[in-house]
């Protein structure tokens, strides 16, 4: 169920990005075509690409925060989240927004239960 401060956020969201959508073919694009970006490095940015949600990934040493800052980014804890003075992270977790809380099982290197 939406709020009403949810609509206001996402209506601010909304705003934000066609904002930055304006100063990028207005201002950053113009550069990038008059230097030949694309050529060298990457092609001009497409509207999907300021649409789409934004990933984050946060590697570093063991016991530096990164459980904490997703906590602390997040509002809460989230499933599978382990921290202690020794190393507690042996896998890689992806934390992502969705009606329902849940665990999706896998592994590193292949499909569970693929043998590999």
């Amino acid at each position: 169920m939406s709020t009403q401060s949810d609509q206001g956020r996402d209506q601010a969201t909304r705003r934000v990005i066609q904002g930055l959508k304006n100063i990028y073919k207005s201002t950053i694009l113009p550069l990038e075509q008059m230097y030949m970006y694309d050529a060298f490095y990457s092609p001009a940015l497409s509207d999907s690409e300021f649409d789409s949600k934004p990933m984050v990934m946060l590697v570093g040493q063991y016991s530096t925060g990164k459980t904490s800052f997703i906590r602390y980014l997040i509002g809460r804890d989230f499933p599978g989240q382990r921290i202690g003075p020794e190393p507690t992270t042996d896998r890689f977790v992806a934390v992502m927004d969705g009606p329902e809380e849940r665990v999706i099982p896998g592994r590193e290197g292949g499909r569970e239960g693929d043998g590999k």
